[in-house]
């Protein structure tokens, strides 16, 4: 039979971890992020005397070298819900089917916060070259990295369409008119994959990354071998890097209550 010190010996390791349980209860929170910044523009990063950066009032952060500009621009879903106003508010049918907008839920709610969630992470990419024959960008080359170690690559059309094609149910016609209107407007939108920008033209569109975590506040998007001089045969004989970075603030609330007031 077991004394009363043998049976404290046994259970007082228990008694310890209900009061840490107890002492944390309540201690959590959900983690709300803003929309990304442009970092003042003493923090990006030029290529040497001939080239600057320029930080604008709308978000856009632009590299200079002489005539040719490289702009990049965190988009938010709202400024997406407007460009394609009518693809994103179209949301019902019989599989209760979300907006037809790719980039964004639309005016769907998640019934559980009360909110709209986030589906992509997406920048939009621009370049004027009035400096060069031929420049050549390769959006699915650039990455996003963030301050805590994280590495975001870009979707692809192939992607895309593995992503959109699980919502179309059975023979749902519906739903099958939804995929095709998001190719639509996904095709038009995004950074063309394999295209030259000639001296005088400027060729832009967004690239899409994965919804960058809660917990990011400081990213760094990448932009890797931008071919700006190219031989007979328009292989690349002289490419830059670039690099643009962003912030956001991050804010800290207990409920899902809060995330509805907010």
């Amino acid at each position: 039979m077991l004394t009363s010190k043998a049976i404290y010996k046994h259970i007082w390791p228990l008694l310890l971890l209900s009061g840490i349980l107890v002492s944390f209860s309540g201690c959590g929170y959900y983690l709300v992020p803003e929309n990304f910044q442009p970092l003042e523009v003493e923090k990006q990063e030029t290529l040497g005397e001939s080239t600057q950066m320029e930080v604008l009032d709308d978000g856009t952060v632009t590299f200079l070298q002489n005539r040719l500009e490289v702009s990049v621009r965190a988009m938010t879903d709202e400024e997406l819900n407007r460009q394609f106003a009518s693809a994103s508010i179209n949301s019902g049918g019989p599989a209760e089917e979300l907006p037809s907008n790719p980039f964004t839920y639309g005016n769907w709610e998640d019934p559980r916060p009360g909110r709209v969630p986030k589906r992509f992470s997406i920048f939009r990419i621009n370049v004027k070259n009035y400096e060069y024959p031929k420049v050549k960008l390769d959006p699915l080359q650039v990455v996003v990295r963030s301050s805590n170690g994280r590495s975001y690559y870009p979707w692809g059309s192939y992607d895309v369409e593995e992503y959109f094609r699980r919502f179309p149910l059975a023979f749902n016609g519906l739903g099958y008119m939804r995929l095709n209107e998001r190719r639509d407007i996904f095709t038009r939108g995004r950074y063309p994959d394999d295209e030259f920008c000639f001296s005088g033209q400027e060729v832009g569109g967004y690239v899409i990354f994965p919804k960058i975590h809660d917990d990011v506040e400081e990213v760094i998007v990448e932009i890797p071998e931008l071919g700006v001089r190219y031989d007979f045969r328009s292989e690349p004989v002289e490419t830059i890097d670039l690099s643009f970075r962003f912030k956001r603030n991050i804010r800290k609330v207990k409920n899902l209550d809060e995330l509805v007031t907010k």
